[in-house]
């Protein structure tokens, strides 16, 4: 049975750890429920901008189409090109445990070392699109609302509403991520990580995560 990292070993004393408090090392119900709920709440108000948007076109595969891509995303595509790097993924079960993905399938070996270049090309393009299609096509609906001279106010006053709430919700995630919690996550790997080198050092220097360690320093070689 091969060792587990000190972040998937949960009989780990994270008290006299020097980096307790500064990485996301233990799973938080608290916060993990508040991500869920904000990361559940965002993509309802997108699915409103395009449902308000298919009434407005009487065209609905944008929608359709950003259903399919959020359930393909976070049950199959994120938890492969990204969680599989995590030190979290390495935690027993057939199903991941960490603040982010909670509960999404393990469909591939944890691979401890970094994530390649096309992994971090494959999760950018993705990403920025389950995050930015509905943005875009909000836009797009306001001005062709106006182009067509459409007479249904209460789409338009809809869509000014939701479009409101939903760049509300964009700044309050990314200040919560790349305000701080970004700065804390043990994925090092993740295109967003922000966590400094210093602790990454020391979280390699552990001896439990050696083969973390050697993992990174095998793929700096090649």
């Amino acid at each position: 049975m091969e060792e587990l990292n000190c972040v998937a070993d949960e009989s780990v004393n994270c008290e006299e750890c020097e980096l307790n408090g500064k990485l996301l090392c233990r799973f938080d119900h608290t916060f993990s429920n508040k991500f869920t709920a904000l990361n559940l709440i965002y993509r309802l108000f997108a699915c409103i901008i395009l449902t308000l948007g298919g009434f407005l076109t009487q065209t609905w595969w944008p929608l359709l189409l950003y259903a399919i891509t959020n359930i393909l995303n976070f049950i199959l595509i994120e938890p492969w090109l990204l969680c599989a790097h995590c030190p979290y993924y390495q935690k027993e079960g057939k199903f991941l445990k960490c603040w982010a993905l909670r509960g999404m399938p393990k469909i591939r070996k944890y691979h401890p070392g970094p994530m390649t270049n096309l992994e971090k090309s494959l999760m950018f393009v993705i990403g920025a699109f389950i995050d930015l299609f509905a943005f875009v096509m909000l836009i797009f609906y306001i001005v062709l609302y106006f182009v067509r001279k459409e007479d249904n106010i209460v789409i338009l006053i809809g869509l000014i509403v939701v479009g409101v709430g939903f760049l509300g919700l964009i700044m309050f995630l990314n200040k919560l991520l790349q305000g701080g919690t970004c700065k804390k996550c043990p994925n090092f790997s993740c295109p967003m990580n922000k966590t400094p080198k210093e602790y990454l050092r020391m979280f390699l220097d552990k001896d439990q995560n050696q083969r973390i360690k050697n993992a990174w320093e095998k793929e700096k070689k090649d």
